[in-house]
């Protein structure tokens, strides 16, 4: 049996006696009283299973409150109110389990069924609202819509479908030493944690619908900005790489010059080491271009390179090239003023 909770209840034994204890007027109203004890002592009695019924509805109510005082979301108060009100316990299907020749000991054990039923439409509410929360804490790959509450609301405990949740419910009567009588239920938190959430996500389904046009608008707001920064990066690196073609140009040409200034005997010597320099520039600026922009420093970062953070691949490729012609630029103009010693 599992774990099972005491419920406070008024003793019927005790409330029948003290009226006898008062006053016996006759022997009917002594056997009056009996016959509502015997009636007690019962796991089909109305009192017993109404106590049961209002003990798991306060229950409901209390971890309900509790969970929306925590939340995040603000909860349809109106609808809250009818939620509540149309939740109903139902226990039917009641066993005995206590053998007949066992009735006069002090424990009457008991098994049915335990139905709550929900108000129309708040099921098909509630998987619509869990299908709409916000989730960014949820593991991803619960978070699509293949994902239903069904499936969150999963339990061996207890049928979650067609408006119901059907569970199995087990109780006891028991008497106390005065003939006192007090009932004890079995734990039936997950069934109570089963309609808490139904019950949540509808009285949330707004705020969540909310949320989510808020954050829709807000990512659209942020992808028109990134856009915006986007081209101008864009524009601030073809400003650039435009002057280092040009100065690339330049240098070329101005490198030749150089090199048709000196002597031919000069050329037929170096000729050689100038063909290694040539492999060398290629090879070693190939090498820098391929350094992060990530690992630059400020200071380091040229104005273009300070947009990198909106860079697409296309344009990470786009800057590789033109720290490669940055860095031809650089050592071509070392080779230029090279050359243009030896002629003087």
């Amino acid at each position: 049996m599992k774990q099972l909770m005491i419920i406070g209840v008024l003793s019927s034994s005790l409330l029948f006696t003290g009226c006898d204890l008062l006053k016996k007027e006759n022997e009917a109203k002594e056997n009056d009283a009996e016959s509502k004890l015997l009636q007690d002592w019962s796991c089909t009695a109305p009192a017993n299973l109404e106590q049961i019924q209002n003990h798991l509805r306060d229950e409901y109510i209390k971890e309900l409150d509790k969970r929306l005082r925590h939340s995040s979301y603000v909860a349809d108060l109106s609808l809250l109110e009818k939620i509540k009100k149309g939740i109903k316990f139902e226990i039917k299907g009641v066993t005995t389990l206590t053998p007949d020749d066992d009735k006069n000991g002090k424990d009457l054990k008991c098994t049915s069924q335990l139905i709550i039923h929900l108000p129309k439409g708040l099921q098909q509410r509630a998987e619509n609202a869990f299908l709409e929360r916000p989730c960014e804490e949820c593991d991803h790959e619960y978070n699509n819509n293949n994902y239903t509450l069904h499936d969150a609301l999963e339990s061996d405990d207890y049928i979650f479908k067609n408006d119901q949740l059907l569970s199995d419910l087990r109780y006891a009567i028991t008497k106390t030493d005065k003939d006192g009588l007090y009932l004890s239920v079995s734990n039936q938190i997950a069934v109570i944690e089963g309609i808490v959430s139904v019950s949540q996500y509808a009285a949330e389904y707004e705020a969540y619908v909310k949320e989510n046009k808020q954050d829709k608008e807000r990512i659209k707001q942020h992808e028109q900005e990134h856009m915006e920064q986007t081209e101008l990066a864009q524009k601030a690196m073809d400003i650039r790489n435009k002057e280092l073609e040009s100065e690339k140009t330049s240098l070329v040409e101005s490198l030749n010059q150089a090199w048709d200034s000196l002597a031919d005997e000069q050329r037929i010597e170096i000729k050689q080491a100038q063909a290694d320099w040539f492999e060398k520039r290629d090879v070693d600026c190939k090498v820098l271009a391929q350094k992060s922009v990530y690992s630059l420093s400020d200071n380091e970062k040229e104005t273009y390179q300070k947009q990198y953070q909106y860079w697409n691949d296309q344009m990470k490729q786009q800057n590789e090239r033109m720290q490669y012609i940055k860095c031809f630029n650089a050592e071509t103009k070392k080779r230029i003023s090279y050359l243009e010693e030896l002629v003087q």
